[in-house]
């Protein structure tokens, strides 16, 4: 049996906020509209420090390190930001497909 795993690693500049959730889904849709939930969280400057990360038409300025994956192989995904000024503050999201027997 197949489940996709949506894993989310993330860390303020606060030590004590930090966490690893990780949410298992039975379709791949279900895990992919996770995936991207997550995302527009994360770039809502309400909710998270990374909407500081980008600037008004989306893209990643100075000061921070981004790399994202959401093509291709449909069951390995990642959106992952890091604060080159705080190296403990990052967000690490993936999205793959797993195997259970």
């Amino acid at each position: 049996m197949k489940v996709y795993m949506v894993l989310f690693d993330w860390s303020t500049s606060n030590a004590d906020d930090s966490a690893i959730e990780i949410e298992l889904f039975d379709s791949y849709e279900k895990a992919h509209n996770r995936f991207e939930e997550i995302i527009k969280n994360e770039k809502n400057p309400k909710i998270s420090w990374a909407a500081d990360a980008f600037d008004e038409k989306g893209k990643i300025i100075d000061g921070y390190e981004f790399d994202e994956h959401d093509y291709g192989h449909p069951y390995d995904c990642w959106w992952n930001l890091t604060d080159k000024n705080d190296w403990y503050r990052h967000d690490f999201l993936d999205l793959k497909e797993l195997e259970v027997k």
